[in-house]
């Protein structure tokens, strides 16, 4: 192993663990850019917006909760992720 296979093993290990970084940069990216969506055909049923801000609910635990379900509806390619996620469980025989 020469001087230069150790360089780019080392170039390599670095870029290759900067991946999910990246990614999760792009995903945040993503959704700032991307229009929220009001209706998923796929589901049927009306998506989650962003809450109003109310001090009572933050108290009572319910705008987190709320914030939650509109980071849930409104991921980056959500479809996409859904539909990974149904053929998965149809390999792995889940119903």
């Amino acid at each position: 192993m020469g001087i230069y296979d150790k360089k780019n093993y080392a170039i390599i290990k670095n870029v290759l663990g900067m991946l999910p970084f990246i990614f999760i940069l792009a995903m945040l990216i993503l959704h700032l850019a991307l229009p929220d969506k009001t209706f998923s055909k796929e589901e049927r049923r009306y998506l989650a917006q962003w809450p109003d801000f109310y001090i009572e609910k933050v108290i009572n635990g319910s705008y987190e909760t709320k914030v939650e379900s509109y980071f849930s509806d409104q991921f980056p390619f959500r479809n996409f992720w859904v539909h990974i996620q149904e053929v998965s469980d149809q390999i792995l025989f889940k119903r």
